[in-house]
Formats: structure tokens, C-alpha cells, sequence
């Protein structure tokens, strides 16, 4: 949050870290006063909207939900384009696999996860029509959303059994087990920006998806600076350099670097959609 404002010489950043769920409404409440108050964790989403509806006065943003509330006008929701990353990292799929069969392992069919799937599945077919993509949302059921390595694993094992030689794996540390499945049957892997860097899967890794925050809130925090702020939802993406496919670059050929690269500018031009 801090390298958003370092371009901002006037800003006078304050950070408060809260230490259990019961201070988040009074930590938001005692910054009220403050120009603008920035909550960086979807789990402050509840805290932020009620504290905005408290403060109509004091501007507001929420850094990348899982579920988008209905804002009050003074709170500015920051939402990433995580499907054209999901897209990228499809098309990337596409073009190594040499079985034509790839999967993806996704959270609890959260909308961020049907957004990465949909994205990963779209950019496949982009560059190989016909792929087979297989897929797979962790069990709602299970009580540890985003946090089942031992379930993303298995299930990154059992798509490898039938066919998938490269595997998406998202979803906190569901996916983080996706991809250390994937390396031990001998799989390709791409990971995402929520998997947290793991030794283990060095050898498989492709790509990372990544979501550049500091980016997003540089942005937000501009555009109050010089008058122009809005309420409601604010989306970057590839064009605004908030999103990008970080490459492993001795894993590719250079023609598939380029590619990658002609796709990277259709989506930011938007002459490519992602079906998400």
C-alpha cells in the first residue's frame, strides 16, 4: 500500500494493522477523519462499507473484494481484472502443452474463481481451438476455502492421470498445493498471485498470474489528489499496468514470448474479450 503513494510528495501515509476481526470497525472509524482511507483486505469489506455509511464526509476505498458490496457513494471499490491474467495464463497453456489436454484447480466457486476459470478456458481456446481444458472448484463443503493444499494437490494429481500436462493452479494455498501436485507427477504448472512462493515447484513453474496493488492504489489515491473522485467500482487491468503474466522466461521459446506479448496488447486495447 506504502509504494502506491511514493510518486505522491504531498501524501502522509498512516498504517494501522489490526490484530483480530473485533478492531476492524474501530480502527476504520478512528481514521474517519483523514482525507482518505484506504482498507486493504477483502476481509474488511463489511467493516469499510459500514464505516463509510457512518462518515458521508470522508472517502473511502476497498482494495479487491472477493464478493463487490453495494458502495455508498463516498467508498470506491478497487476491483483487478484477474481474468485477463487467467486469460494469459491460458494462452500460455495452450502453447507448450504437447498433449493438448490442460486443467485448472480453483477455489470454492467464488467469483474471482469462476472469473479465473473462465479466463484460463477462453485464452486456451484463443490459441489452440479445440484444446481440452479440464477443471475443477475446491469443495464448498469442506470447511477450509482457499486453504486445502492437500485437496489441490490430489486433484492436480488426478488431472495429470488423465492427460493435463500443464496445470493452473489458484485459490490461496488450494492452489498452492495444486502446483506442488502438478511437480510431483511430473506436470507443468502455472501459479497465481494468492500461492505463495514455494521452492518445491520451481522445476514446473511456468508462470505467475500477478496483481500489482500497489499499482490500483496509486491510482485511487491520484485521482482524489487532483479532484477527481468517484464512488462505486474502479477496474484496471493490463492497461493500466495492474495485472500482468509474470514469465519464467528460459521455460519459453521466443516465438511463444511473442505471442504472448501481441495477445497482452489486444487485451489491454480490448480486441480480445476473456468470456468472463
Amino acid at each position: 500500500m506504502q509504494n502506491g503513494l511514493r510518486g505522491l510528495h504531498c501524501a502522509r501515509p498512516y498504517v494501522a494493522v489490526p490484530n483480530r476481526p473485533a478492531q476492524y470497525r474501530d480502527l476504520l472509524q478512528a481514521y474517519a477523519g483523514y482525507d482518505l482511507v484506504i482498507a486493504g483486505s477483502f476481509l474488511l469489506t463489511d467493516a469499510v462499507v459500514d464505516g463509510a455509511r457512518a462518515n458521508p464526509a470522508t472517502r473511502f476505498v476497498l482494495v479487491d473484494p472477493i464478493v463487490t458490496p453495494l458502495a455508498p457513494p463516498n467508498l470506491a471499490v478497487l476491483v483487478f481484472r484477474d481474468d485477463q491474467a487467467a486469460f494469459l495464463a491460458g494462452a500460455l497453456a495452450g502453447m507448450v502443452t504437447k498433449s493438448g489436454v490442460i486443467a485448472g484447480v480453483y477455489g470454492p466457486f467464488g467469483a474471482a474463481d469462476q472469473r479465473h476459470r473462465s479466463g484460463f478456458e477462453h485464452g486456451a481456446a484463443s490459441v489452440r481451438p479445440g484444446i481440452r481444458v479440464l477443471g475443477a472448484y475446491q469443495p464448498a463443503g469442506d470447511g477450509l476455502p482457499y486453504a486445502s493444499p492437500g485437496w489441490g494437490a490430489a486433484q492436480a494429481r488426478a488431472f495429470v492421470r488423465q492427460g493435463a500436462d500443464v496445470i493452473f493452479g489458484t485459490g490461496g494455498s488450494t492452489g498452492t498445493g495444486a502446483l506442488r501436485g502438478a511437480a510431483q507427477a511430473g506436470s507443468r504448472c502455472i501459479g497465481d498471485g494468492d500461492s505463495a512462493p514455494d521452492p518445491a515447484v520451481s522445476d514446473c513453474l511456468l508462470a505467475t498470474t500477478i496483481e500489482h496493488v500497489d499499482r490500483g492504489v496509486a491510482l485511487m489515491v491520484a485521482d482524489a489528489a487532483a479532484g477527481h473522485w468517484a464512488g462505486g467500482t474502479r477496474t484496471v487491468g493490463l492497461a493500466e499496468g495492474a495485472v500482468e503474466l509474470g514469465l519464467v522466461p528460459h521455460q519459453l521459446l521466443p516465438g511463444q514470448l511473442d505471442e504472448l506479448h501481441a495477445i497482452v496488447a489486444k487485451l489491454a486495447a480490448g480486441a480480445l474479450t476473456t468470456g468472463a
